[in-house]
């Protein structure tokens, strides 16, 4: 089977899943408050894929944020809402994200959430007050915490040093480094981190 009917037929099943997240949305908004946080978390993770009714899907993602209580859930959340404005343009979350890395009362794992995804969110060259941010919080401490997080995962199988490689292809994207994998290939990172 050709190459290009492949990709088009991919494009048409995930087109068709990211409608379906869509048409039952309630579901998933429903386990934003799930007791599990693996499921709160895995519930976030399925809306930022959604194909519309991002309004009502970002309300409902900014509501757990606000009560979320564990760091890396709270660091995902504000991806999602990142992640959904970048699909469907929203405004709001760059001033949302923007406030969120510039205000010292949040956490750390907030704090460089909302850089990354403010980051990809605009095409403006990083301000210095970010860098600086950036340049305090970014510890391998909250790497580790960060490497949880499932938009970090996939450039993170190196022990908490994902999220700092991620900064630096944001902030230099000169060729990427490949580590060999497990099975001898190379291995590099997502070509568009975090999402």
């Amino acid at each position: 089977m050709p190459t290009t009917t492949c990709a088009s037929t991919w494009a048409v099943v995930v087109r068709a899943a990211r409608d379906a997240i869509a048409a039952d949305a309630h579901v998933p908004i429903a386990l934003l408050d799930d007791p599990d946080p693996a499921v709160r978390e895995e519930a976030a993770c399925v809306l930022a894929a959604s194909s519309h009714r991002a309004w009502e899907i970002s309300a409902a993602l900014h509501e757990r944020f606000r009560v979320e209580e564990i760091p890396r859930l709270r660091a995902g959340l504000v991806l999602a809402i990142a992640q959904l404005a970048r699909e469907h343009r929203h405004e709001d979350a760059t001033g949302f994200t923007r406030a969120c890395w510039s205000d010292p009362a949040r956490p750390p794992e907030v704090r460089v959430a909302a850089a990354l995804g403010w980051l990809c969110l605009v095409d403006d060259p990083a301000p210095e007050d970010l860098r600086a941010v950036l340049d305090e919080l970014v510890t391998d401490e909250l790497g580790l915490l960060m490497a949880q997080v499932p938009w970090l995962q996939q450039v993170d199988p190196y022990f908490g040093a994902g999220l700092a490689h991620t900064l630096n292809q944001m902030f230099d994207p000169v060729q990427r480094p490949a580590f060999p994998d497990s099975w001898g290939g190379p291995k590099g990172f997502a070509d568009d981190p975090p999402f």
